[in-house]
């Protein structure tokens, strides 16, 4: 238990710390995400060894899998708006984020998770251009939006 609240803290700090950057400057730090994914890394081994029923290699082998899996539909969303619309639809910050957050979520609640972001980011993009705010092809940081939802999808885990 203690191990999550430890984690949970850890988590949250990074997703803020990546939120403020992104929302400040459209950019995500390579070393940031590089933290992130070690911190998840030494998450699972931890989770590992405080359990005697879970298998610490085969959840990292399964996280590493669900990495690639989320990077690959991530970076394909990116292509194809691309080749439609002309414009990067997502950075490559963002996909990493989303990638990475795999290693401490798994596949399903990153799935949930990039649900709750792209649900959150199109209410924002709509109040954007409902008032105005937002032009056609507005870009604004999307990783407060994915760390929003890691953060759900995170608790929602361990309720």
């Amino acid at each position: 238990m203690i191990i999550f609240i430890i984690f949970t803290f850890i988590l949250f700090y990074i997703l803020f710390s990546i939120s403020k950057e992104d929302f400040k400057t459209l950019i995500i730090s390579e070393k940031k995400i590089r933290f992130f994914a070690l911190t998840g890394f030494l998450y699972l081994i931890c989770l590992g060894l405080s359990s005697n029923t879970i298998n610490t290699i085969n959840l990292i082998f399964n996280n590493i899998f669900s990495m690639f899996t989320i990077f690959t539909l991530m970076y394909s969303i990116k292509c194809i708006s691309y080749k439609l619309l002309g414009i990067n639809s997502l950075g490559l910050g963002d996909i990493k984020l989303s990638s990475v957050s795999s290693i401490w979520l798994g596949l399903e609640s990153t799935f949930l998770s990039l649900y709750i972001s792209f649900i959150l980011s199109a209410i924002y993009g709509l109040k954007g251009k409902i008032t105005k705010r937002f032009k056609i092809f507005h870009q604004y940081p999307f990783a407060p939006f994915l760390s929003i939802g890691i953060s759900c999808a995170w608790i929602l885990d361990k309720i």
